[in-house]
């Protein structure tokens, strides 16, 4: 099958390799002429593991091209928005690039032309939707839309594709669920679980899912902190919690706080969403004050660690990204520490071993170095704020001999240890005993 996807981003371009293993043939359209051409000539513009080999692979083999012409071609039945929905200024999920991408599809495809919005949608998403099909139809037939969210993990995209947790289809209207349950049958061979639901359901599935998850990870961050104060280990603590089944270990791992493209905006739009309607929700009210109160706890506590205020001390930060795996740095909370340190009067040098250029592109005023001992030149401590396998296999000695002071606050669990010690370097980790 020939299927047309919009929005070369992570999403789109791990759901496009991903149909092309499939032995579909994928279109994959953007407005970007500079990240077509990228793509057309094998390179990805984004770092996700193996993706850039995929694309080679699957584009040499003649399923997989890209194009700036936003008309599906005439051959396919499906047509794949991946295109962003973010917050908009202090307000919920925006949907007007999904808009302006479904209205074009609207007026260029004919009846029976399935659009499918796997972007992330706000509540209320699928009645804007609803709304454009409506203006369309009222001058005749046109294509059904249907929303499939995804729940892809970057930096694991590939494989969240390939073995999902699930797939979720939504209808806007009931008389549509037969288009809603032919999306969900482009994901059969896959095997996965799969619902096949109204829109706004839907739509709810994958914003309460985001929250429910960064709820976990903040409630081991305000665990990690209290382990600081009483002298125990968060491992040890979230292990034990994890091993009740109905908890499970999942998203209980300790560090400086959510980020990414998704649980950090998802967990303002939540809220927003419930106060519009009136409806108390004191708990998912939360997550996000407590994500950003954790992170200016965490730089509290180097100041406790070093002894002193910040002011005026270099600080070697290790981890711009928001996870290891991803150059993507959207609310990283590498970027919201540098921040508050450059705040309370700290020189931040980073060093990331994917991440520097989007970083600096996302903070101008970010300084980097080429190498981690660089960065900690002159520094009074290194803070780790991304858990790249790398920041485990340093050269401490190197780093030790580059630094001024001997702190090494790893916040993320990553460093060996033994190795961090035998370079006379002092070490504390956030909630875990050193």
């Amino acid at each position: 099958m020939h299927l047309f996807l919009i929005g070369a981003g992570p999403v789109g371009l791990v759901t496009a390799v991903g149909f092309a293993r499939l032995g579909h043939r994928v279109t994959v359209c953007d407005i970007d002429l500079a990240r077509v051409a990228t793509l057309a000539a094998g390179r990805s513009p984004i770092f996700e593991p193996g993706l850039e080999e995929a694309i080679r692979s699957e584009s040499a083999a003649g399923r997989l091209d890209f194009t700036t012409d936003l008309v599906p071609p005439a051959a396919t039945t499906f047509s794949i928005v991946c295109v962003g929905t973010p917050i908009d200024g202090d307000g919920p999920l925006s949907t007007v690039y999904v808009e302006q991408v479904v209205e074009g599809l609207l007026a260029a495809a004919p009846p029976g032309h399935v659009i499918v919005v796997r972007s992330t949608l706000p509540v209320e998403g699928p009645d804007r939707l609803a709304r454009l099909v409506d203006e369309r139809r009222a001058s005749g037939p046109c294509a059904t839309v249907v929303t499939n969210p995804e729940f892809m993990r970057e930096g694991s995209g590939l494989r969240d594709f390939d073995v999902p947790s699930r797939v979720v289809t939504g209808w806007l209207r009931a008389e549509e669920r037969e288009a809603a349950q032919a999306v969900a049958d482009l994901y059969a061979p896959l095997n996965a679980p799969t619902l096949v639901a109204d829109a706004r359901s839907v739509a709810l599935v994958k914003l309460a899912s985001n929250v429910f998850l960064a709820t976990k990870i903040s409630f081991a961050n305000e665990l990690a902190r209290i382990c600081d104060a009483i002298g125990a280990d968060v491992d040890l603590v979230t292990a034990g919690i994890g091993m009740d089944d109905r908890i499970g270990p999942a998203f209980l791992g300790a560090g400086p706080g959510i980020g990414g493209s998704c649980l950090p905006e998802q967990a303002v739009a939540l809220p927003l969403l419930s106060s519009r309607l009136g409806v108390a929700t004191p708990l998912i009210d939360s997550v996000s004050r407590s994500n950003r109160s954790h992170q200016r706890a965490v730089i509290a506590r180097l100041a406790v660690l070093l002894g002193r205020p910040l002011g005026g001390l270099r600080v070697a930060l290790l981890g711009l990204a928001f996870k290891a795996g991803t150059d993507d740095v959207r609310e990283s909370p590498a970027l919201a520490l540098a921040r508050d340190l450059r705040a309370a009067g700290a020189v931040v040098v980073a060093f990331d071993p994917q991440a520097m250029e989007t970083a600096q592109r996302a903070d101008p005023l970010l300084e980097v170095a080429a190498d981690p001992a660089r960065a900690a030149w002159g520094a009074a401590a290194v803070v780790v704020a991304t858990e790249w396998p790398e920041f485990g296999a340093l050269d401490w000695a190197q780093v030790r001999a580059a630094m001024l002071g001997d702190l090494v606050y790893d916040t993320r669990n990553v460093v060996d240890r033994a190795a961090v010690r035998a370079a006379g370097l002092r070490l504390e980790l956030l909630g875990r005993r050193a």
